[in-house]
């Protein structure tokens, strides 16, 4: 009996694990049926099955999910991100820096996953247009939505596993982690620029491509006028992202627990 409720589990995490990796069936579905198989082998009970849901993680994971969801509805991603294309004028080095610490922020207090998608097509569009290689543009914004992400307690879901497990504050977690990601990320972006330096030579010797940097950002501009914006859920979604934000700074005078 020791053995079965040793290698029924792992057995049946790796079925489950194959068939969300080889995207069999719904990942939801294979999770809860591995756990169904568990309970009607009376490896577990329904009782601890319930037990063992970290059910702070998910609330906090739903309501920033939802409040991400209606920010990008409003537009407002969109308006940064072409804002921060003209910005750059066209110029490698504030492509990749500019984009970085708007990635590291947003994946600080956002979902990575929405962040990436939001930030990467932008980038893309930006550096063919300019004849470059997006590549390492790509590849930077992956690494630094991760970096900056492990900021805070509400950046990544281990975060919150964590920060609940522990014990740690919102405060607590950014004292403690915030001045250690920082110096990771100047490295980080150092790092990339410096191996891949040639890539990131200015442009301005180029008149070819300062004329289709130019034309580029004018289609950019076009493309965006004809994005509906809403004003009015910019304002509401973004004030309801502040208050969570400063509930999450006074946890330790409200008493509330992030979820």
């Amino acid at each position: 009996m020791e053995h079965s409720s040793v290698f029924l589990p792992i057995l049946v995490f790796l079925v489950v694990y194959a068939a969300i990796t080889f995207d069999l069936v719904n990942k939801a579905a294979a999770a809860l049926a591995g756990v169904g198989v568990l309970v009607v082998l009376r490896v577990t009970t329904e009782h601890h099955a319930v037990g063992y849901v970290d059910f702070e993680t998910l609330m906090l994971l739903t309501g920033m999910m939802i409040l991400v969801s209606l920010i990008k509805k409003s537009g407002f991603f969109t308006i940064v991100s072409v804002k921060i294309a003209e910005i750059t004028k066209g110029s490698p080095v504030k492509i990749l820096v500019l984009f970085s610490v708007v990635t590291a922020l947003m994946s600080a207090f956002l979902d990575n996953v929405t962040t990436v998608l939001i930030i990467i097509p932008i980038i893309i569009e930006l550096t063919r247009g300019m004849g470059l290689n997006p590549r390492n543009y790509v590849f930077s914004q992956i690494f630094i939505s991760n970096i900056g992400g492990t900021a805070t307690l509400i950046g990544d879901p281990p975060n919150v596993i964590i920060g609940s497990k522990v014990g740690l504050s919102f405060n607590q977690f950014i004292l403690n982690l915030t001045p250690t990601v920082i110096p990771v990320f100047i490295i980080v972006l150092g790092y990339i620029w410096f191996i891949n330096r040639v890539e990131f030579k200015p442009i301005n010797t180029s008149m070819a491509k300062l004329v289709s940097v130019q034309l580029l950002l004018q289609k950019i501009r076009f493309e965006f006028a004809n994005i509906k914006i809403d004003q009015t859920l910019m304002i509401k979604s973004l004030g309801c992202l502040i208050l969570a934000i400063l509930l999450f700074i006074t946890q330790t005078i409200t008493g509330l627990a992030p979820g």
